[in-house]
């Protein structure tokens, strides 16, 4: 069982680490790797681990650690069936489109799959306006929203339906900036489709609602499967701050 673990670990080590040199490096996957490190030292102790769930106090410590996890994954796959559900009609008056990292200047390949879901939405509903919503991170040549107008551009979306909003740095600001940018244009009671990852769905949607945008839908891309682990681990937490700081 001892090397069981080791060798999990080492594998969980090894994918983040993976992830953190060909990827952005953030809080997931950083995650991942520190996951990794925990599960190989559970490993190399795993003979004193033993020992200690004998005692009172490692069965009480040993329970509450598995109900955390029980929990982890029970939000995880609540947060995951949410995002799979898209409510969008293609009729709203304009969808945001939310920022993620970018590689330099080039979208990444979560931020490539959710402009790719706004290509199909602007297909079917041209005339919605298109925010495009992210500032400048760590690493980015250009703002988040710069490259994401660029990238419409590119793939035929007239640049007269796209919205830049280039301040932001969080999905609160995303929205909260985005709405300043649609209550200039809009007349009141204008409807918003919000597109993002299905990980990111909940989220983006419960922020929308909290930062003023009443009558929100939403629209899922995709993820590829080796970023799911680390997108979902980071989005759990980050779910649950919102619940607790609103």
């Amino acid at each position: 069982m001892s090397w069981l673990l080791i060798v999990s670990g080492f594998v969980f080590f090894l994918y983040g680490a993976v992830l953190c040199f060909f990827s952005n490096i953030t809080t997931g996957t950083v995650l991942t790797v520190l996951i990794g490190i925990f599960i190989v030292l559970c490993g190399v102790f795993f003979e004193k681990i033993k020992l200690f769930s004998k005692k009172k106090i490692g069965k009480i410590t040993i329970f509450a650690f598995c109900l955390l996890c029980a929990l982890e994954i029970c939000l995880c796959v609540f947060i995951a069936l949410y995002g799979q559900v898209d409510n969008v009609t293609y009729d709203e008056d304009a969808m945001i489109v939310l920022g993620a990292g970018l590689r330099g200047d080039r979208v990444s390949d979560p931020l490539r799959r959710r402009l790719d879901a706004a290509i199909e939405y602007h297909e079917k509903n041209p005339d919605a306006l298109i925010v495009v919503t992210g500032g400048r991170g760590i690493g980015e040549d250009v703002t988040e929203a710069y490259a994401m107008e660029k990238y419409l551009i590119d793939r035929g979306v007239s640049q007269e339906r796209i919205i830049k909003e280039e301040r932001s740095t969080s999905t609160n600001e995303n929205m909260r900036f985005s709405k300043v940018l649609l209550d200039e244009i809009l007349p009141d009671g204008y409807t918003v489709a919000v597109i993002t990852n299905n990980f990111h769905v909940f989220r983006g949607v419960s922020i929308a609602k909290l930062e003023g945008l009443e009558k929100v839908s939403h629209l899922h891309a995709s993820l590829a499967w080796y970023n799911a682990f680390p997108c979902y681990i980071r989005e759990s937490l980050a779910v649950l701050k919102m619940w607790v700081f609103g």
